[in-house]
């Protein structure tokens, strides 16, 4: 054998063995599923129901895919320190109570679903309520928001339903009375006591109106829904428990009722003219007077509304 082959052999026989390591091999992690829905709550000075309504949330079937959300208006109870016994709760805290409108624009703007459950505390979810809401909307692109049906506890529907107020009507709403058999009732407008929407159709309207402060948000909503020809559904069949609260002192009362004819101001104006919502305005400014309401009056007088800046409510 030539010398360099024999070389070649040798240098073949003495290369070490290295040994080859197997291909790591994917682990398969499993995820947790994306957020649907977002149970939005509006809190004030309501620990004991929200409490249950919590409770209630938390035994939703499908809870991994629903976030809770509790927007805290400046509650000085127990209700800013629930996030303690509900670890799987995210509780934003307000300073002060700024009303409902500003508050669920930030709960909004927060919220991870592609769902919106606008709630009171007053509400008790049935394990099945949050599922069937979402089911409807999946399968019905016309339908922009779905509500249950709420109970009392004595198994009667509570006034949840109106038709949209008019310069007519004013203050005044014309309650709705649902066909309880029937699979889909079609509403005008819908409470925020339980009101699922699709979050993108609230991101649409570039939110909503701030102009608003604790009242007629909701007539808002249910407004623009009905206005571009979209659903706004109770389904009867879906139920929820509604046991209400009164959160508020004495002292709010004229700083509510204020609030309320502002929002009723705003919406006319906004929708009817101008002119028609300072009429709306000048006719409660003048009724007040006349019933001898004479807190009210000043402070319909002065433009007081639900905003922050108040005083009655801290």
């Amino acid at each position: 054998m030539p010398v360099a082959s024999k070389r070649k052999v040798e240098a073949r026989k003495a290369a070490p063995i290295v040994a080859v390591e197997p291909e790591p091999q994917l682990q398969k992690i499993d995820l947790p599923p994306p957020i649907k829905v977002t149970a939005l709550v509006f809190s004030y000075d309501s620990a004991p129901a929200l409490r249950r309504c919590l409770a209630a949330l938390e035994g939703s079937n499908d809870r991994a895919s629903i976030e809770i959300l509790v927007v805290d208006c400046g509650s000085h109870d127990e209700s800013a320190q629930l996030d303690s016994e509900f670890s799987n709760v995210t509780m934003l805290r307000l300073p002060r109570y700024f009303g409902r409108t500003k508050a669920l624009n930030i709960g909004t703007r927060t919220a991870a679903g592609e769902y919106l459950l606008f709630m009171t505390p007053d509400v008790e979810v049935l394990p099945t309520t949050i599922p069937s809401l979402v089911a409807r909307l999946e399968s019905d692109p016309e339908t922009v928001a779905v509500c249950p049906l709420l109970l009392d506890t004595q198994a009667q529907p509570i006034e949840q339903f109106f038709r949209l107020p008019t310069p007519a009507t004013g203050l005044d709403l014309t309650p709705v009375t649902v066909d309880k058999t029937a699979e889909v009732f079609p509403v005008e407008y819908a409470t925020f006591q339980a009101f699922l929407v699709r979050k993108f159709f609230v991101k649409g309207i570039n939110y909503l109106d701030e102009r608003y402060g604790d009242s007629w948000s909701d007539a808002e909503l249910c407004y623009q829904i009905h206005r571009v020809s979209r659903k706004t559904l109770v389904l009867p069949q879906v139920t929820a428990l509604y046991t209400p609260s009164s959160p508020y002192a004495e002292s709010a009362r004229t700083i509510l009722a204020a609030d309320r004819v502002h929002g009723g101001a705003v919406f006319f104006s906004k929708h009817y003219g101008f002119a028609t919502g300072l009429l709306f305005r000048i006719k409660s400014i003048l009724k007040a007077l006349f019933t001898f309401r004479i807190p009210l009056f000043a402070a319909l007088v002065s433009g007081a509304k639900i905003d922050g800046s108040q005083t009655a409510i801290l």
